[in-house]
């Protein structure tokens, strides 16, 4: 119940920061029992916030607040330990179930916001603080629920990173090769590839017949200086600055 508190309680933030202190309407869908209107105290009758919030799993907020800005609630209590939007089969999937413990770790994440499928809703994106090749996330809102796109802490030689315009690389080194697919999110969760580069620098066997070194891009064999100039091009040049990261703050985990 804390957990769901926490989320509509961000609910009432937004709904108060946008000027709607009245009762609304009943909701297509609710946290809980909705009161009728004569029920619910409106924000003109003296109540100081925190007597507002004790009302927080009755308020039907959810008609008011715009897509994105649902989103953006969802993702806060996520960021803040909270797991109930995600369904048993998401959290066993990609094993969510000791997120805040996680969350709590020695470790510093980092998350940031973009539209990755172009529906006009914002992912949440997460990563290990200047490491997204320990670890990387993408998840998703969506009628009332949270989803995982994309979770890796496995590889440590592989990893997803977000470009400016939205679309996310895929890079994968090993053995002095690099791989890179640039893709982008459909509406779905699923990928869509729209390049991809390929660099062999050495060869671990030399007794190997494998042209060394060697370049690709799109599956076209090049020379280095078009390779390096597409991955300036397209990779590079479009990656988020640092500032676009936001630290993950313990202090909010301290509820859960």
């Amino acid at each position: 119940m804390k957990r769901r508190r926490t989320y509509v309680s961000i609910l009432t933030c937004l709904f108060l920061a946008a000027g709607c202190g009245t009762a609304q309407k009943e909701p297509a869908f609710s946290f809980g029992n909705t009161p009728s209107s004569t029920d619910v105290p409106s924000s003109n009758d003296g109540l100081s916030s925190d007597d507002i919030a004790s009302y927080d799993e009755l308020l039907p907020l959810e008609e008011t607040l715009s897509l994105s800005e649902l989103a953006m609630a969802a993702y806060s209590s996520f960021l803040s330990g909270d797991i109930s939007l995600f369904d048993g089969e998401q959290l066993y999937t990609w094993h969510l179930e000791g997120w805040a413990d996680f969350l709590q770790s020695d470790l510093t994440y980092e998350y940031t916001y973009l539209d990755l499928d172009g529906d006009g809703i914002e992912e949440l994106l997460i990563q290990m603080e200047d490491a997204p090749f320990c670890y990387n996330a993408v998840f998703h809102y969506a009628d009332g629920a949270l989803y995982c796109w994309n979770q890796d802490m496995v590889e440590m030689t592989s990893g997803d990173y977000p470009l400016l315009d939205g679309t996310m690389v895929s890079q994968y080194d090993y053995n002095d090769t690099s791989s890179y697919t640039i893709f982008r999110y459909l509406p779905d969760g699923e990928r869509e590839t729209l390049s991809q580069l390929y660099a062999r620098e050495s060869l671990v066997d030399e007794d190997s017949d494998l042209p060394c070194p060697y370049y690709e891009v799109d599956g076209v064999e090049v020379d280095h200086s078009v390779f390096a100039e597409q991955l300036e091009k397209l990779i590079t040049k479009q990656l988020l600055p640092r500032s676009a990261w936001t630290s993950i703050d313990r202090t909010d985990l301290e509820n859960f």
